[in-house]
């Protein structure tokens, strides 16, 4: 009788257990759940919110004046910088995977020529590969110019953080810049916003 008990008893913690466990929580796949990339999850930044400022940014570059200017000089090469981050965020991964993002976007609208920065001493590399013996030192100068960009495309994000009794609320702010590398002059500006809170 005692061993009927025991096992009964081993069974029924074991069941338990198990509807404990088939609670919790567990790893899906956004295809797999509808709206699973809608919800915030914390007042940080998510691939959403960082999606949704530089959309607003690169539909402001479009419609710019520096775009009829890119137009007018046939395909002008631009680069495009780090973004930087102002926040307490741990997003600079994701800043990286934004110029990505931004190349990709300027070579389908197809008004300038886009240089990788981080390919330029590769770029080298093969312009004096492709010279051979007749490589001349004093060219390069003038091949920088042709690989290099004429403008840059550079941004910031950066943030607000208010506190009031449990409540919190973080602004984040996104700015895009693009630069004359001839002059430094500042030829584009637009700063884009999210807010995220717990209430």
């Amino acid at each position: 009788m005692k061993l009927g008990r025991s096992l009964a008893f081993v069974l029924s913690f074991g069941i338990a257990l198990g509807h404990l466990t088939a609670c919790g929580p567990r790893a899906v796949r956004g295809d797999e759940m509808e709206g699973l990339d809608d919800e915030a999850m914390s007042t940080g930044l998510d691939r959403r919110d960082l999606q949704k400022m530089l959309h607003e940014n690169m539909t402001a570059l479009q419609s710019s004046a520096v775009v009829k200017r890119w137009e007018g000089e046939d395909r002008p090469a631009v680069a495009v910088l780090t973004l930087r981050n102002d926040t307490s965020e741990h997003i600079d991964s994701v800043l990286e995977a934004l110029i990505s993002d931004i190349e990709t976007q300027l070579v389908n609208a197809g008004h300038v020529r886009v240089v990788t920065v981080e390919r330029q001493g590769q770029l080298m590399t093969e312009v004096k590969q492709q010279q051979g013996d007749a490589f001349n030192p004093a060219q390069v100068s003038s091949w920088g110019n042709q690989i290099g960009a004429k403008y840059f495309i550079t941004g910031k994000v950066f943030s607000a953080d208010e506190r009031l009794d449990g409540e919190r609320r973080v602004q984040y702010f996104m700015f895009m810049q693009v630069l004359s590398v001839e002059t430094g002059e500042i030829l584009f500006q637009n700063k884009t916003s999210v807010t995220k809170a717990i209430l």
